[in-house]
C-alpha cells in the first residue's frame, strides 16, 4: 500500500523479487534499506524499497489512529492511577483530621467549617488541638500547683503530728514516773519501817502512806487504760457493751468519784438531772461514764475559781449531758483540733496541768461508737461548755426505789457464805481470801480448775471465784464441766484478760459474772452482794482499815512468787517453750499490778500479747527486759 518492493539476492544470483524488477539492486527515487545475513554456504542480501510520498502518508494515519485511540487510554490509566492514590491520600488526611478532632478525648466540641476541604478542616482540627492540649497544659500545672500545695500542707500536719506525739512521749514519761516514783518510794518509806533514824511510824502514818500508793496505783492505771483504749479505738477492736443501767445512780457514782477533786480545787459544783426517769435506760454506763468523768476532770483542771455545772437531760430523741466550766476558755483554733490524739492546747498546758492529751480523743471515739457526738463552744477567759449527746434508750426495766437502793451500801454490809477460789497464783489468792474474808465469808482456796470440780463434788459452796488461765485445767473448761454436771451456784470469771471476746467465752461456758484484774474491792463486793443476797444471815460490824491493806506477810509471799517466777521464765525461755513463757507473763500480769507494781504487770502483758500474736522475733527482748525488772523489784 505504501509502494514496497522486496529483493532477496545470493551472491548477485536473484532469489526472490515482489516486483517485476529481476536484478538485485536498490531503486532509484525509493527509500531503499538493505541487509546483509550470512547463513551456512549462503550470503543473503535483503533489499526493502519504499515509496516515500506513500510511506508518510502511512505514517501520518497511523500517528492519527495512535492519537485517536492509545491516547485517550493512557489518560484514562492515568486518572485512575491519581485517583487510586487521591483516594488513599485523602482517606489518609480524613484520619489524621478525625484524631485530630478527638485529640482532646471525650467531651471535646470541635466544629469543622471547612465544607468538605480536608486541609482546612485538618487545619482547623490542629489548631483546636493545640489550643485545647494548651489549656490542657495550664490545667495540669494548675492541678500539680494544688497538689503540691496538699502535699506541703500535709506534710506540715504529719510534721506536726509527729512533735506532737513526741511531746506526748515526754509527757507520758513524766506521768509515768511519777505515781510510779510515788509507789517506789512510799514502799520502800514502809519497808524500812518509818522515816530516818529507824524510827517505825505508826498506823495513821502507815495508812496516808498506804492510801498514797493506792492513789498512784490508780493513777498509773487509769493511764495505761488510756493508752490501751486508744490503741484499740484504732484498731477498730474497741466494742460497747449495752446493758440497763440507772441513770440517777451512774450521776450519783459521779459526784461521789469527783466531790473530793472539786473540793480540793477550791470550786463549787452542781449535778442536775433535769428528766426523773422511772425505768432504767440502756448502753453501756461504764463508757459514759468514762466520758463524762474525762469532761468534768478537764473542766477541773482548767477552772482556777468559780463553779462546774453537769446538766443532764433528755430532747430531740437524745439523752444530753452537758457540762459547763468558768475555766481558761479556749480560742477557735485550740478547739479545731481539740479533738486529736497527743494534742493539747499547747505544750504549756501539758507542763501546767498534766495529762496525757488522749482523754478527748478517746471520749470523742466512745460517743461516735455510742452513735451519738460531744459538741463544744468556750470563749477565752470565759468558760467552756462541752454537750455530750447520745441516742435516749430506756429499756422495760423500772427503777427500784430509792430506799432499797440506799439499803444495798457495799461499804459498810457484811456478807456469809461459802466461797471457793480458785487461783493458781499465791500471792493474789491470798489478796482475795483477805478481801473475802474481811466481809465475813468463808473461804476455801485451790490452784486449778480440776480440784475446783473436785471441792464443788465434795463440798457445799455457795459462789465460785474462777480464775480463767491455770494449769491442769483452766477456768474456762472447769466453769463448763460444773455447768455439765448440773452444779448452778454462781461462778464470777476472774481474769486479767479484759478484752470483749473473752468475756463472751466465758459467758458462754457459763459464767454469772466478770470481774478483771487488778481486784476492784467495790466491783467484788457488788458481785458478791448481787449472788449473796438471799443467804445473808446478818450483818456485823465492818472490819478496820488495816485488816484490809496488804500486810507484809503478802508482800513476802509475793516476793517468793517473783523469785519462782524469773526462775521459771529463765528456763522456759532457755527450752523455747513460748506456751510456759506465756504463763509465767500471765500470771505476773495480774499478780504485779495487784501488789504495787504495774510496770511489772505491763512490761509481762507486752510479753504475753507478743506470744499470742506470734511475734517470736519480740520475745528475747522483752524477756530481757522482764528479767530485768524482776531484779528491780527484788533489789
Amino acid at each position: 500500500e505504501i509502494g514496497t518492493a522486496c529483493v532477496v539476492s545470493d551472491g548477485g544470483n536473484l532469489l526472490f523479487s515482489s516486483s517485476h524488477q529481476q536484478r538485485c539492486e536498490e531503486r532509484e527515487g525509493f527509500l531503499n534499506f538493505s541487509e546483509e545475513v550470512e547463513l551456512p554456504g549462503q550470503r543473503l542480501t535483503f533489499i526493502v524499497s519504499v515509496d516515500p510520498e506513500r510511506y508518510f502518508v502511512e505514517v501520518q494515519e497511523t500517528e492519527k489512529r495512535i492519537y485517536r485511540f492509545i491516547l485517550p487510554s493512557v489518560a484514562l490509566f492515568v486518572l485512575l492511577i491519581i485517583g487510586i492514590f487521591t483516594t488513599r491520600f485523602t482517606n489518609q488526611i480524613r484520619q489524621l483530621v478525625y484524631k485530630a478532632e478527638h485529640m482532646g478525648g471525650e467531651g471535646s466540641s470541635f466544629v469543622s467549617s471547612g465544607a468538605g476541604n480536608e486541609l482546612l478542616t485538618l487545619e482547623e482540627a490542629m489548631d483546636y488541638s493545640a489550643n485545647l492540649i494548651e489549656r490542657n497544659r495550664a490545667s495540669l500545672n494548675a492541678f500539680n500547683q494544688e497538689l503540691e500545695q496538699q502535699v506541703e500542707a500535709r506534710t506540715a500536719e504529719l510534721t506536726k503530728a509527729s512533735q506532737a506525739k513526741d511531746e506526748f512521749l515526754a509527757s507520758m514519761s513524766h506521768e509515768l514516773r511519777t505515781p510510779l516514783t510515788s509507789i517506789i518510794g512510799n514502799s520502800e518509806f514502809l519497808i524500812d519501817g518509818g522515816l530516818g533514824g529507824g524510827a517505825e511510824c505508826d498506823q495513821k502514818e502507815a495508812s496516808q502512806v498506804l492510801r498514797a500508793i493506792q492513789s498512784a496505783g490508780h493513777n498509773q492505771l487509769a493511764l495505761v487504760n488510756d493508752i490501751l483504749d486508744m490503741s484499740k479505738i484504732e484498731s477498730g477492736k474497741f466494742t460497747i457493751d449495752e446493758a440497763p443501767y440507772n441513770l440517777a445512780a451512774l450521776l450519783a457514782d459521779l459526784q461521789s468519784m469527783l466531790s473530793v477533786r472539786v473540793q480540793d480545787a477550791g470550786l463549787k459544783w452542781i449535778v442536775t438531772q433535769n428528766n426523773q426517769e422511772s425505768r432504767l435506760l440502756m448502753g453501756d454506763a461504764s463508757r459514759i461514764a468514762q466520758i463524762l468523768i474525762n469532761l468534768v476532770s478537764n473542766a477541773i483542771k482548767f477552772t482556777d475559781t468559780g463553779c462546774i455545772t453537769v446538766t443532764t437531760r433528755v430532747a430531740d430523741g437524745k439523752l444530753k449531758f452537758r457540762v459547763e466550766d468558768e475555766g481558761i476558755g479556749m480560742s477557735p483554733e485550740v478547739m479545731s483540733r481539740l479533738f486529736t490524739r497527743f494534742e493539747q492546747a499547747d505544750s504549756s498546758i501539758g507542763r501546767r496541768f498534766g495529762g496525757s492529751g488522749l482523754g478527748l480523743f478517746i471520749s470523742i471515739n466512745l460517743a461516735e461508737l455510742m452513735g451519738g457526738e460531744i459538741d463544744v463552744s468556750s470563749e477565752e477567759g470565759v468558760g467552756s461548755v462541752f454537750e455530750l449527746m447520745i441516742p435516749y434508750q430506756p429499756s422495760d426495766i423500772f427503777v427500784r426505789d430509792q430506799q432499797e437502793d440506799a439499803n444495798e451500801s457495799l461499804l459498810d454490809e457484811q456478807l456469809s457464805g461459802h466461797i471457793l477460789i480458785a487461783e493458781d497464783t499465791p500471792e493474789l489468792q491470798l489478796l482475795e481470801r483477805r478481801i473475802l474474808e474481811s466481809v465475813g465469808l468463808t473461804v476455801t482456796a485451790v490452784v486449778d480448775g480440776q480440784q475446783a470440780v473436785d471441792q464443788v463434788n465434795q463440798n457445799h459452796f455457795d459462789l465460785i471465784l474462777m480464775d480463767m488461765q491455770m494449769p491442769v485445767m483452766d477456768g474456762i473448761e472447769a466453769t463448763r464441766t460444773l455447768r455439765q454436771q448440773g452444779h448452778t451456784l454462781p461462778i464470777i470469771a476472774l481474769t486479767a484478760n479484759v478484752m470483749q471476746k473473752h468475756r463472751d467465752a466465758f459467758n458462754e461456758a457459763g459464767c454469772d459474772g466478770f470481774l478483771g484484774k487488778p481486784i476492784d474491792k467495790t466491783e467484788l463486793r457488788r458481785e458478791l452482794k448481787q449472788h449473796l443476797l438471799q443467804r445473808q444471815e446478818k450483818i456485823v460490824e465492818p472490819p478496820s482499815q488495816a485488816e484490809e491493806e496488804v500486810d507484809d506477810e503478802l508482800m513476802a509471799i509475793f516476793r517468793e512468787g517473783v523469785v519462782e517466777s524469773r526462775d521459771k521464765l529463765t528456763e522456759a525461755f532457755s527450752n523455747k517453750v513460748w506456751s510456759d513463757v506465756r504463763a509465767v507473763a500471765h500470771r505476773v500480769k495480774g499478780s504485779a499490778v495487784s501488789f504495787g507494781y504495774p510496770e511489772l504487770s505491763q512490761m509481762a502483758e507486752a510479753l504475753q500479747f507478743a506470744i499470742d500474736e506470734e511475734r517470736v522475733d519480740e520475745v528475747p527482748a522483752l524477756t530481757k527486759v522482764l528479767l530485768t525488772e524482776f531484779d528491780r523489784v527484788l533489789s
